[in-house]
């Protein structure tokens, strides 16, 4: 059985942006997503709400 996709768009934690991001788990996905963060929006760290807010829109996204 294959594991299901899981989708983050940016757009859907409140930034004017187009970046999305596929993957199978929100583990495996949030550093990359924390990468892009930093890079793109200038958001050095994640906090734990911030880590919150992302959990939700990929499992929205599903």
């Amino acid at each position: 059985m294959s594991e299901q996709r899981k989708h983050f768009h940016c757009k859907d934690v409140g930034y004017d942006c187009t970046w999305e991001l596929e993957g199978t788990s929100e583990d495996d996905m949030l550093p990359i997503i924390e990468q892009h963060a930093a890079e793109v929006h200038n958001l050095t760290h994640f906090k734990a709400e911030a880590e919150q807010h992302v959990r939700q829109a990929i499992q929205r996204n599903n």
